[in-house]
């Protein structure tokens, strides 16, 4: 089969180009660049690699052709980004997947597996874990234009009948990630000995979910789901960002400290008390749970710097 991943080059693109290829898959990759980004350079001679926005139409016309399914994972990155450039947050998702659904009509692709996120949950003060059909109250620019898309493809489906997956992906983490990203920059600065900031009193908790289960999650729903659904992508368990930062500390061996202070006020729509997704209906349509716990993916991340 050939596939087509946006922003492949990517933390989680990379990772699920190179799930494709084990696969067996013909993997075509669009990318705005990728010199010096997450994708292995021995993998650029197994993919056909176009270089462009995503937001190139006819570009992206023409990585689709003979495509039959788009993992669609092009996208700005890091809630500091989201918060400084909102405008650019929201044009991005939304002229994106727009044409990416264009496309997938246009060129008779089959499905679309979109990267939502746990964001749009927002702080609904459930106290058990969050459901995909339950309350929503995004709050960032980044949540609205996620929730959104979905909404777009959810109506994709019932009037041109676009088949897509939408997997809210609670706190991804893993190897060559962005240090933008909290795990990535605990985990550099913890090993030079650097104090890690943690905003609030670092009990809101979090949902720690590990790449390769979420690039399971996404292959399995791209092969067993159909018409038009949202999955969550969530390990099923929360800790404390204190916890988390602690389990850094030990894994790394550092003596580094927990330093805490407010979150600045740009970030406060991010900022949630309590995260963390049931797994149930992942489990009961692909028959896979995400079991890989924060110990051990931080110890797969610290072997990998």
């Amino acid at each position: 089969m050939k596939v087509l991943v946006t922003g492949g080059a990517g933390f989680l693109g990379s990772h699920l180009t190179e799930a494709l290829l084990a696969a067996g898959h013909d993997v075509a990759v669009l990318a705005r660049t990728f010199e010096g980004r997450c994708l292995p350079k021995k993998r650029f001679e197994e993919i056909e690699r176009i270089e462009a926005d995503v937001r190139d139409v006819e570009a992206l016309r023409s990585a689709a052709h003979g495509c039959q399914r788009i993992f669609h994972c092009a996208a700005m990155v890091g809630a500091d980004v989201y918060a400084r450039y909102p405008v650019e947050t929201m044009e991005m998702e939304v002229e994106a997947l727009k044409g990416v659904c264009s496309v997938a009509l246009s060129e008779n692709v089959e499905k679309v597996i979109f990267p939502s996120t746990s964001a749009v949950y927002g702080n609904v003060g459930l106290d058990g874990a969050l459901v995909e059909d339950g309350p929503l109250a995004p709050t960032s620019p980044y949540a609205v234009a996620k929730r959104y898309n979905e909404l777009y493809l959810e109506a994709q489906h019932r009037e041109n009948g676009l088949q897509s997956v939408s997997l809210r992906i609670f706190n991804i983490y893993g190897p060559r990630q962005d240090e933008r990203l909290v795990i990535p920059r605990f985990m550099k600065m913890a090993m030079k000995g650097e104090a890690l900031t943690v905003f609030g009193d670092g009990s809101h908790t979090r949902d720690f979910v590990f790449v390769d289960d979420v690039v399971k999650a996404a292959l399995l729903c791209a092969d067993k789901v159909e018409g038009c659904e949202i999955v969550n992508a969530a390990l099923g368990q929360d800790v404390s960002v204190r916890e988390m930062a602690e389990g850094i500390v030990a894994a790394t061996g550092s003596s580094a400290s927990i330093a805490f202070q407010p979150a600045p006020e740009a970030r406060s729509p991010f900022e949630v008390d309590r995260c963390v997704g049931s797994t149930a209906k992942l489990e009961r349509v692909t028959g896979f749970k995400p079991k890989t716990t924060l110990s051990e993916g931080l110890a797969k991340v610290r072997d990998c710097l």
